[in-house]
């Protein structure tokens, strides 16, 4: 056996010359060809020339042959993962023609429908590959392993690799799709190829020329277009677009009025439609037309990922004949008994309500719902929800932030009785001509400055929404189109365009005055020379007396003071405390919330003990026996908030900024003034600790080590009167006096 000189590959043997070629080692990596690691051919032929043009053309085959079969798209996928994904293409592109193949004929405007689903695809997919979010192709990777058998590690850092170059083959194949949604089809089909391939080897090949898809094996003749007839049940991408918002189309390219052309890409591979899915409405139905019958198809509404039992008769309805064209109000209506029933924000997945999250959200966010109702309808329309005019949700977006401070706040000045606009230009009105009145009033005078008239201007303004509040606006009603989106009620979510970054809300912060809580100075003593401090007292627990000086003397929240019963107090090694908790309808705002404080030595002598042990043989349940639940949040502290700010108004002691929580403010400062444990600070606080020691070692801490940094808060309160009469003795100012002494 000779290799004849010069020509590669080529060898002469005494049967006669013979093609011979070493697989290459990357091709080794991926496929195991058999017993041997080269390609052995006989060229049937004693003729060199004819040997050297059949190898020259087998050479050439060859290297094609193994580039195609060994190129990987990345280096960091394994030779299984590739092939997994060479499949996941196949496959997908395969489903789709199979559907369009057997598919009815269809109209111009349901074509170009397809295309731009396609189109919102490859949105989903760019912000996916953008986030790095994997979740659209985990389940088209789990269906091609389990066709291939192959299992799969979701746990590993390989999947991870696996997930993400899928998200970008997946891209490829909605590209694909896209054209031949709108009939583009770039590369011939393997028909006409086979057709062109005969024609070629008849016209050119002579007598005892070699065949050459009989000379060269399977394995060098790459697949590209071996793809399955006849695809079962095919499940393309099921939780593609249910599980992740796609791109926001720009306004000023808004995807939805251009018409979509097919791109100019080169050829992928073919790819596949999705099939309707199971829990489809019927799509022949008469009174769909034939666009909204297939984008039912291909996103049916998900309901099955909330409880249709939460909702009113009337919602209930909605959802089961509106698949799609769901209105504005039906929308906003639906998240809202969502809400109240408990149901968080990722409707993407299946959710079981919370009652208990359902009454805080009504506590918090209800009024905002109220708002959104009425405020988007009226410069919107009671329109399908994606079909809602961006123009017109921009002019309510100019409009918001003209509404009053107090819209929603009960007051009958600020009530939208005729619709938001009308509000907005009587209150723009009304100031305007409360402006000219106090320049008039300010006259001419030589000793008027500009600036006493720019304050006359400042003080006729009416207080508008505060950006806070506006970007919640913002967020409530995108929130309302994101649920229906990943419900899939609707395609595209119009409201999109009230997405407020930060940086947009810091700049419209810039501009308006800043409201951080400030601590209280000496205006306190104007507070407690008031007539609420000076007595006579008609019941020793009055909630204007006991509820400043608690959060002043001890750092209690509002509602945590309007809440106290009198077994909420007791005694340690003479120590007298009181708990902060969640039991007998309690509320608290955070976990560490909760917690036992020692009683102010103040607050003993000017008998809050006193008070405790007389409402204990009274056999009441609360101290302040006269408060009342608000109706909105169902808390004590949203009547006496109300009751607390018109004593303030009446009696010269309101001042912005120094509210109830002001006082607690004061004496959280108080405990920082002092230097000492930061630890002590949050535990009297209710705050949680930046230490871990702090988070999960604190149980020691004694009750004698918090009295004596509560001792530090130190307040004049000898102009206020004791509801139960003066101490017996001057001796016991200052002394610490525990329940069992009171009761004797």
């Amino acid at each position: 056996m000779t290799r004849v000189a010069h020509i590669p590959y080529l060898e002469k043997r005494p049967s006669g010359f013979f093609f011979r070629r070493r697989f290459p080692k990357a091709y080794l990596g991926i496929k195991n060809p058999g017993p041997t690691s080269a390609l052995c051919l006989s060229l049937r032929t004693d003729v060199l020339s004819e040997a050297t043009c059949l190898v020259r053309a087998l050479t050439a085959l060859t290297d094609l042959a193994v580039a195609l079969t060994t190129e990987r798209p990345v280096d960091h996928l394994s030779s299984e993962h590739v092939t997994l994904l060479t499949e996941l293409a196949r496959f997908q592109i395969a489903a789709h023609e199979a559907v369009r193949a057997s598919a009815e004929p269809r109209s111009e405007e349901t074509a170009n429908f397809a295309a731009k689903a396609e189109h919102a695809i490859q949105d989903m997919l760019r912000r996916a590959l953008a986030l790095g979010d994997r979740t659209p192709v985990i389940e088209p990777l789990r269906e091609a392993a389990q066709r291939m058998g192959v299992s799969l590690d979701e746990t590993s850092t390989g999947w991870r690799q696996l997930a993400f170059e899928a998200l970008r083959v997946m891209m490829d194949v909605s590209r694909e799709r896209e054209r031949r949604e709108v009939g583009t089809y770039e590369a011939p089909t393997p028909v006409f190829r086979s057709v062109m391939a005969s024609r070629s080897a008849t016209d050119t090949a002579e007598p005892r020329a070699l065949s050459v898809q009989s000379a060269v094996p399977a394995f060098a003749i790459p697949a590209v277009n071996a793809f399955p007839t006849a695809p079962t049940a095919p499940k393309i991408m099921p939780s593609v677009t249910a599980s992740v918002e796609p791109v926001v189309v720009s306004s000023s390219q808004d995807k939805s009025e251009t018409p979509i052309r097919p791109p100019a890409i080169q050829d992928t591979g073919p790819s596949p439609q999705r099939p309707s899915s199971p829990e489809a409405p019927p799509s022949n139905d008469a009174s769909l037309g034939d666009e909204t019958a297939f984008r039912i198809k291909l996103r049916p509404p998900r309901l099955e990922n909330i409880d249709l039992r939460d909702l009113s008769p009337e919602t209930q309805a909605v959802l089961k004949n509106k698949p799609r064209g769901i209105s504005l109000l039906e929308g906003i209506q639906l998240m809202k008994e969502l809400k109240l029933a408990g149901y968080g924000e990722d409707f993407s997945v299946e959710q079981t309500g919370d009652e208990g999250a359902g009454k805080k959200w009504k506590s918090n966010s209800g009024s905002k719902a109220n708002v959104c109702e009425k405020f988007w309808v009226e410069f919107v329309g009671d329109v399908p929800f994606e079909d809602a005019d961006r123009d017109a949700i921009r002019d309510a977006m100019k409009i918001l932030p003209q509404l009053p401070y107090q819209h929603s706040k009960g007051t009958d000045k600020f009530v939208a009785k005729n619709g938001f606009r009308v509000l907005v230009e009587e209150l723009d009105a009304e100031e305007e001509h409360a402006e000219k009145q106090a320049l008039k009033a300010l006259g001419n005078g030589p000793d008027v400055t500009e600036a006493d008239r720019e304050k006359a201007r400042l003080d006729a303004r009416i207080p508008r929404l505060r950006a806070e509040t506006r970007a919640k606006h913002h967020g409530y009603i995108k929130s309302v189109g994101k649920m229906l989106y990943d419900l899939q009620l609707i395609d595209q979510n119009p409201f999109e365009i009230c997405s407020v970054p930060n940086k947009l809300k810091a700049k419209w912060k810039k501009n308006e005055e800043k409201r951080k809580r400030v601590c209280w100075d000496d205006r306190i003593y104007t507070l407690l020379e008031s007539p609420a401090f000076q007595g006579p007292f008609e019941d020793p627990g009055e909630p204007l007396y006991w509820i400043p000086l608690l959060a002043r003397f001890m750092g209690l929240r509002e509602e945590e003071a309007c809440q106290l019963g009198p077994d909420d107090f007791g005694t340690d090694r003479g120590i007298a405390y009181l708990d902060v908790k969640v039991l007998d309808a309690n509320n608290v705002k955070t976990l560490e919330s909760q917690r036992r404080l020692p009683v102010h030595p103040v607050l003993i002598e000017l008998g809050l003990l006193h008070l405790v042990e007389f409402r204990r043989r009274a056999g009441k349940h609360r101290l302040f026996i006269n408060l009342t639940r608000g109706k909105t949040k169902g808390t004590y502290s949203e009547n006496f908030t109300k009751n607390w700010g018109y004593y303030r108004k009446k009696h010269g002691c309101y001042w912005e900024g120094l509210d109830l929580h002001a006082l607690r403010t004061s004496f959280n400062s108080d405990l920082m003034n002092e230097d000492k444990s930061d630890a002590i600070r949050c535990m009297l606080m209710g705050h949680e600790p930046a230490d871990e020691g702090a988070r999960s070692y604190a149980q020691g801490v004694k009750l004698s080590t918090l009295y004596h940094r509560i001792c530090n808060i130190d307040v004049d309160v000898s102009m206020i009167a004791r509801p139960f009469g003066d101490p017996t003795s001057a001796a016991q100012r200052g002394k610490v006096v525990g329940i069992r002494s009171v009761a004797t």
